[in-house]
């Protein structure tokens, strides 16, 4: 006789998140697509920056790196500026308008970028925008991030571990404790690494997780 299956079992037994479990325990989600630019992980700010300097100006506030990319563009064109003077300068007939126009321009720039780029950016003509700001930015944010200077930054939503994380943050203890998973924020003083971690045996976590009703299931990640 072929075995009935309900709708809702075959519901259930279809949204079964599954998570792979290395050797030490940390857990990632399975069939996970990791995130390989700036844009996929920096998404909250990704689609909002490019409209104007303002929009990026507050998307500056919202992300750190992205605030150290605009600050790389102003630094340069600062330097643009200090160059044009000295070279103006250097004239065997300086042109005193062109020095003078050098000198006033160069000080208005402050020299630390975290204190004039905000103000330069705001100042920019559409034009100046569109020519020098947005060109790089949107190439800042095609690119890989840069994990040596912004792992603390990165969305943990971009990984297959941070994603796991995330998933059982939001698990109630009890149920945590049931499935034996642990919440680890940095595993010794000043570490980085965060993340849900399986304490126990792997089939006995399968089996707490169908005695308890959580739709999880957990299995061994594939060796390097």
């Amino acid at each position: 006789m072929k075995a009935i299956v309900s709708k809702t079992t075959q519901h259930i037994e279809n949204s079964v998140t599954e998570f792979e479990v290395s050797y030490g325990g940390t857990l990632q989600m399975a069939n996970f697509t990791e995130a390989n630019t700036r844009e996929g992980y920096y998404q909250d700010v990704a689609d909002q920056w490019e409209g104007s300097p303002e929009d990026l100006y507050d998307a500056m506030d919202q992300c750190q790196p992205l605030a150290w990319a605009v600050h790389s563009i102003y630094s340069e064109f600062r330097e643009e500026i200090a160059n044009d003077l000295k070279s103006a300068q250097r004239r065997s007939t300086p042109n005193r308008h062109r020095v003078a126009t050098f000198r006033k321009r160069l000080k208005t720039l402050a020299e630390e970028p975290e204190e004039g780029a905000g103000d330069w950016l705001l100042g920019l003509t559409t034009q100046e925008f569109e020519t020098r700001v947005l060109p790089v930015i949107q190439e800042w944010f095609d690119a890989a991030p840069d994990w040596n200077v912004e792992d603390e930054y990165l969305p943990a939503s971009g990984t297959a571990q941070g994603a796991a994380l995330l998933f059982f943050e939001n698990m109630d203890e009890n149920l945590l404790s049931g499935l034996g998973v642990e919440i680890v924020y940095g595993d010794r003083p000043g570490s980085t690494y965060y993340a849900a971690e399986l304490t126990g045996d792997i089939g006995k976590a399968n089996q707490a997780a169908k005695e308890r009703g959580v739709p999880v299931s957990f299995k061994a990640a594939a060796p390097d």
